[in-house]
């Protein structure tokens, strides 16, 4: 602990938030110092909750160390683990806690998780333990087998233990259960390894302790002779006594019980804990005593985040069923478990029922009523905090819903499809009729509804009836037609709310856009971003399945359409080669242009280190925010840079070039600014960029496609060696004449060559620049994006020309404000402890966020339906639809690592100014995720009959406010 200063911590954090937000974190700090253990935080939506429970942890911290505590634990729950990766980095106030990707949530494992922290070096030394739970799997334990890795641990544990060394085999069967791939792949060892790990760490106290707790816990001889029981006859094919799941649900309840007694928490945070109230209950059950173990630990304080702790109200039908005011007896449920304290419940209610029965008995002129409700206020306030938007706002306007007043223009096609929809269910024998919702969200039903009863109904008839399944004709709107998709040919208009979207998610020409223009360019933006002020993401919310998969996979169809499709309409027939939608995927046209290529020997990618290098001088020569205060625009800018240029051009020319060669020299584009910085910078670099290059699986610059890294990289250590050997000997460079454009091309490099502008705007480091660099080339590299490249300035004379037009792209689509925008986004979304290490873990939060994630959706055909049901091929599931400018979020079943890591990808992408722009979601969305960083248009395909699940965006803290004006002027971003 000697080198935590919680004076310097606290600073730090504290001055990361707005005066409100740390008005709270002293209001908490205050209640905790007097003996209110349990508070609630209960401001609005869009706050900044996470963020004043960052502060409330330091507060707290101090508060230990006041109170002579050797390590602060802190466990953070949340509803599931991508809402924990995403606030898990923002807790990290010491940035002392080792923070992945959060995968052992569950309570059952935590005494293995506890043991690696305590022996932690680190994080020890940074006094705080912080530690993530999921209460759903970790609390809910009555059915089911648990994940793979909770059921890992468990084995090694188990089989340490005496009483199970001669059942090892059969033991390690039961646990498998059907995770056969998984355990042997990886899961088995893993968690012995980590046992292992901290048996060494602590010389045998661990797991020692853990199994001594196991035959020290209360119900433990009938849970073994019951486990032993089992294991027989699973062994021995007998009758089993109770089922696999009713066995380790024991064990798990056993090994979480054994987990709480470990845990023994300084400071709880429940956010959304509205999602979880089972963990308030005070009954008797199982889940119960776990919960109440847990919570009321010595000294152990508790912080509630929640924007609707309770139902905020019941209506008269509500009540007449239920026989209770529910919303008012949830009221009470909540203030009970903040004031845990009989004396003051009592007088919290009676308070309380005071001030109803004054509200009941109101007269006019009754001022009396006034103080009853200050002493109701001041009674609740003694336990909650809330601060509303309004009151923070200069202004309340802050949500435009003008939309509303504009009607969706239904057309035939919209009443057509639920007509043939009707007609096709009403011949088979169900007794279900089609719910007109569905047809008004979704077109093209038979192709979406996957898993939905309708169609499993309808397939199941035409299975034993296929002659009365109808012609394709008499269903044209009911399916996608692949040959139709595959021409890129527009589809059929057939559902008013999917042409509302399209038309807001394409406006302006948005589908030649590769990414979020910037909300403060430093100067005028072109080409396909002159009028792309104010476009932002589109956030969706369906009630149905079926919504987030068809915009995912029909909007990203149309955006293709617009580019690759109008591409290939306007070429000529000769050069129609790998055309359509469907064609092989590395061959689809238009291919892939900013390689590497090696041609009869000879390099031919050279120029394109003008898009990968990052050079200092040429970096130095455009300053942003002095540009942006001094209003100059980007002909002045242009302008600055060209005179800065020529002086340089002239001192390369006079000692590099060659007066007697006057053949034009392509060499100028990117010898030039490595000559500019000298040789030994640009050395330098290059060592750099080979070992980055080396680490990237996912390179699309490389012509031969190989699983053998060493093949795939032959044409880049080609370039290398070429450069190489310029740099070796620069006097022997000679350089001809220049070209015409040399000069523009260099100053559009200065304004937008991604590896520049990155130099620039994260630390100046020349690695990051070039590997973050690398993954924009990568994306340029995509057919949508080099169609986008070549209707915005046409198609170049050769293709080892396009990355000049990449470069003017980038210019005019303000690529340096961008970037910038989202470095100070991630900074803030991650609540950086130092500056020691931000650049770096911004840096690899956009590594992450940026690489290519390629997603498909199936969409069912009716030749495909035709030949599941004539028995021709059952396994036939339809066509693939690529996904790239919109995607769906979806409750995937299952919370393994693929299912969350693939859900951590969308929310990353969804959050960073690349695509996707369009993000659909179920209720899932509004999980306590956040998705505000570049959205700020909400659509509500279906309105939800809960007022409380209507979708926000009033993170008003983001984007749109990241510019501050200082009292002289000057724009600080």
């Amino acid at each position: 602990m000697s080198q935590f200063n919680i004076d310097e911590i606290e600073k730090r954090t504290l001055s990361g938030l707005k005066d409100f937000q740390r008005a709270t974190v002293e209001r908490v700090d205050y209640l905790f110092r007097h003996n209110q253990n349990r508070v609630l935080v209960a401001d609005e939506v869009g706050m900044g909750k996470t963020l004043i429970a960052r502060g409330a942890i330091v507060k707290t911290a101090r508060l230990r160390i006041e109170e002579k505590d050797d390590l602060f634990k802190v466990i953070y729950i949340c509803s599931n683990q991508n809402i924990a990766n995403q606030n898990i980095r923002k807790l990290d106030v010491t940035g002392k806690n080792a923070i992945g990707s959060v995968s052992d949530t569950r309570l059952s494992m935590q005494h293995l998780k506890i043991t690696e922290q305590e022996n932690d070096p680190q994080i020890k030394e940074g006094f705080i333990q912080l530690i993530p739970l999921t209460p759903e799997t970790s609390f809910r334990m009555t059915t089911g087998g648990g994940s793979v890795q909770e059921r890992a641990l468990m084995y090694a544990i188990l089989r340490r233990m005496p009483d199970f060394k001669g059942h090892v085999t059969s033991l390690e069967k039961f646990m498998i259960m059907d995770a056969v791939k998984a355990w042997d792949g990886w899961a088995k060892w893993n968690f012995e390894n980590r046992v292992a790990e901290c048996e060494k760490m602590t010389k045998g106290v661990y797991p020692q302790n853990v199994i001594e707790k196991i035959l020290n816990y209360q119900e433990y001889e009938s849970i073994r002779d019951m486990l032993l029981n089992h294991l027989h006859e699973r062994r021995y094919n007998k009758q089993l006594t109770y089922s696999n799941y009713y066995v380790m649900n024991k064990l798990r309840v056993m090994f979480a019980r054994i987990s709480v007694s470990m845990l023994e928490p300084d400071l709880v945070i429940m956010d959304e804990f509205q999602r979880f109230k089972f963990l308030l209950s005070s009954d008797d059950s199982e889940l119960g005593i776990l919960a109440h173990s847990f919570l009321s630990g010595h000294d152990t304080r508790v912080l509630l985040l929640s924007a609707t702790p309770y139902k905020l109200y019941s209506t008269l039908e509500e009540i007449d069923e239920n026989q209770i005011d529910e919303h008012y007896a949830e009221f009470f449920q909540v203030m009970n478990f903040l004031f845990d304290d009989e004396v003051k419940d009592i007088k919290f209610k009676e308070v309380w029922k005071n001030y109803s029965h004054a509200l009941s008995e109101l007269k006019a002129g009754d001022s009396a009523i006034i103080r009853m409700k200050e002493l109701a206020e001041n009674a609740m306030y003694q336990g909650v905090s809330r601060t509303e938007r309004i009151s923070v706002m200069d202004s309340g306007d802050y949500t435009d819903d003008s939309s509303v007043k504009h009607h969706l223009q239904i057309d035939e096609n919209d009443i057509n499809s639920y007509i043939q929809m009707s007609r096709l269910l009403s011949k088979t024998d169900s007794n279900h009729s089609l719910p007109v919702d569905y047809a008004k969200s979704c077109p093209y039903l038979m192709s979406f509804m996957k898993k939905y009863k309708i169609k499993e109904q309808i397939e199941k008839y035409y299975i034993k009836h296929p002659d009365e399944f109808g012609s394709e004709r008499e269903q044209s709107l009911l399916w996608l037609n692949c040959n139709k998709i595959n021409k890129y040919d527009e589809l059929p208009k057939t559902n008013a709310r999917l042409e509302a979207l399209k038309e807001k998610a394409f406006t302006g020409g948005a589908e030649k856009y590769l990414w979020i223009p910037p909300s403060l360019p430093y100067y005028e933006m072109q080409g396909a971003y002159k009028n792309s002020k104010g476009f932002s993401k589109i956030l969706v919310f369906s009630a149905w399945e079926m919504v987030p998969r068809m915009i995912g996979a029909l909007v990203s169809y149309e955006a293709e359409r617009l580019t690759v499709g109008k591409l290939v309409h306007q070429i000529k027939n000769q050069d129609k080669k790998n055309t359509g939608y469907f064609a092989e995927g590395s061959r689809r046209y238009p291919v892939a242009r900013l390689r590497f290529n090696v041609s009869n020997g000879e390099v031919r990618g050279m120029s394109l280190f003008a898009l990968l290098y990052p050079s200092k001088t040429l970096s130095d020569m455009y300053l942003p925010i002095e540009s942006l205060n001094n209003h100059e625009s980007l002909e002045v800018i242009e302008k600055s840079v060209r005179l800065k240029l020529k002086e340089k051009l002239a001192i390369i020319e006079e000692k590099y070039g060659d007066s007697g060669n006057n053949k034009e020299d392509a060499r100028w584009y990117y010898l030039a600014p490595m000559l500019m910085d000298g040789v030994i910078y640009a050395k330098h670099w290059i060592e750099d960029i080979v070992w980055e290059m080396n680490t990237d699986e996912e390179d699309t610059t490389f012509e031969v496609r190989s699983s053998s890294k060493d093949k795939r990289n032959k044409g880049f250590i080609a370039h290398i060696d070429k450069l190489r050997n310029y740099l070796d000997a620069p006097e022997e460079i000679h350089l001809g004449r220049k070209p015409e454009d040399l000069l523009e091309t260099l100053v559009n490099m200065v304004l937008g060559s991604p590896a520049i502008c990155i130099y620039r705007s994260n630390g100046r480091s020349t690695a990051r620049a070039t590997s973050l660099a690398k993954v924009f080339v990568n994306n340029f590299n995509l057919p949508e994006s080099t169609a986008i490249i070549d209707l915005a300035y046409g198609r170049c004379r050769d293709d080892n020309s396009h990355w000049q037009n990449v470069l003017k792209y980038c210019k005019d689509g303000c690529f340096q404000a961008m970037i910038d925008e989202y470095i100070h986004m991630l900074k803030e979304t991650a609540g950086f402890q130092s500056d020691g290490n931000q650049y770096q873990i911004v840096h690899d939060m956009m590594m992450d966020s940026l690489k290519i994630h390629t997603a498909t959706y199936i969409a069912d055909t009716y030749p495909d339906f035709k030949k599941r049901i004539n028995g021709a091929d059952r396994k036939s599931d339809g066509c693939r639809i690529r996904s790239s400018y919109a995607v769906g979020f979806t409750k995937d079943a299952g919370d393994n690592s693929k299912v969350v890591m693939r859900k951590e990808n969308i929310r990353n992408a969804f959050n960073s100014p690349m695509r996707p722009f369009v993000l659909a979601t179920t209720s899932i969305g509004q999980e306590g995720l956040d998705f505000h960083n570049y959205c700020r248009v909400i659509m509500h395909w279906n309105l939800p009959s809960n007022p409380i699940d209507v979708g926000r965006i009033l993170r008003t803290f983001k984007i749109k406010k990241n510019v501050e004006v200082t009292d002289n002027g000057k724009i600080i971003i």
